[in-house]
């Protein structure tokens, strides 16, 4: 059965930390989690009080960092709960809801996680449907993961990830073909 732990780790690397980009659909971003999608995210509260700070930092000349890198290094010294709570709204929101630990395959696991990190929990399941021809509703049921463990992992795994890479580069127009570089790097942890 696969582990949170290990796909935790690998998708922590692809979010990074703190972003603002205009093109971002998610918009304020801290560890991947969009304030536009997840506005009640316990987090938040402590976001803004680092850039509270940053504000008051910068208009008092007492700093040279940018907003970004000021977030993240408060973040990164904070003894307030950060690094618990982005663990935890992980483990709840992707990997739990779709039944992640009854994959047998931590591979595909993996990568199955990581895009519903990246592109919404439910098109992460829709992918792994289409690949095995049944309803596309997106919902991580008893038959879908009775196929995948029946699978040839590494077969389904690479078809999976093909399925990824042509809908990134389908994504990658006007505005978010910005994006398409960081969207591929993501596939790499989960090539055989």
């Amino acid at each position: 059965m696969a582990k949170f732990e290990i796909a935790e780790k690998i998708t922590g690397i692809n979010e990074g930390g703190y972003a603002d980009n205009p093109s971002d659909k998610g918009g304020e971003t801290f560890a991947g989690i969009a304030r536009n999608f997840w506005a009640k995210w316990a987090g938040w509260k402590y976001i803004d009080r680092y850039k509270s700070d940053y504000r008051k930092a910068k208009d008092s000349g007492k700093t040279k960092l940018s907003l970004a890198a000021w977030v993240n290094a408060s973040a990164k010294v904070a003894t307030e709960p950060v690094r618990d709570l982005i663990v935890l709204f992980y483990k709840e929101n992707f990997w739990d809801i779709n039944k992640l630990d009854q994959i047998n395959d931590q591979q595909l696991a993996n990568s199955i996680y990581d895009f519903g990190v990246n592109s919404g929990k439910g098109r992460a399941v829709q992918f792994l449907e289409q690949l095995f021809g049944v309803n596309k509703d997106g919902i991580m049921d008893p038959a879908v993961i009775r196929l995948a463990n029946n699978s040839n992992p590494e077969e389904t795994l690479k078809k999976y990830n093909a399925a990824r890479e042509a809908a990134y580069r389908s994504w990658a127009v006007g505005d978010q073909a910005q994006f398409l570089k960081s969207w591929l790097s993501r596939l790499k942890p989960y090539k055989k």
